[in-house]
C-alpha cells in the first residue's frame, strides 16, 4: 500500500489532525529537501516566514507518525508566509504516486507558527 491509497482512507485522520506548530529548532531536527540550509531563529525566518525545508520535514513527519511509514520525498517550493490564512502548495511523492499538499498557516505568534496541511484526494 502507498502512502497515497492510505491517504485516501484516512484523509478525516491525516487533514484533522496534521497540525504543526514550529518552536525553536534541535541539533536533532534536520531539515529535509532541496535547500538543507535553514534560518537559525525559532520557526520564522528573517523575511517573515516558515522555511520551505521545515514545512517538507514536518509534512513527512507528521504522515510517518500518522501512518507508520515516511513518503519517499516532500518538496515545498517556497517558504510558508508568517501570517494567518497565508497557503503554500507542496508535493508528496510515495513509490510512483505524486499529491499535491496544501499547506495553510493557521495562527502566528512572535516567532511560533502553527499550520495545518491537507494532501489532495487524488494523484495530479
Amino acid at each position: 500500500m502507498s502512502i497515497g491509497d492510505a491517504e485516501k482512507k484516512n484523509e478525516a485522520t491525516a487533514s484533522e489532525s496534521a497540525t504543526a506548530v514550529e518552536e525553536q529548532p534541535t541539533a536533532a531536527e534536520q531539515p529535509a529537501g532541496d535547500d538543507p540550509t535553514e534560518p537559525e531563529n525559532t520557526g520564522v525566518s528573517e523575511d517573515g516566514a516558515v522555511h520551505k525545508a521545515r514545512v517538507a520535514q514536518t509534512i513527512s513527519d507528521k504522515l510517518a507518525a500518522d501512518m507508520g511509514k515516511r513518503p519517499d520525498r516532500v518538496t515545498c517550493p517556497e517558504h510558508l508566509s508568517a501570517r494567518v490564512g497565508a497557503t503554500i502548495r507542496c508535493e508528496l511523492t510515495a513509490g510512483s504516486d505524486t499529491l499535491g499538499v496544501t499547506v495553510t498557516a493557521t495562527s502566528v505568534n512572535g516567532n511560533q507558527v502553527s499550520y495545518n496541511f491537507k494532501v489532495d484526494d487524488s494523484v495530479e
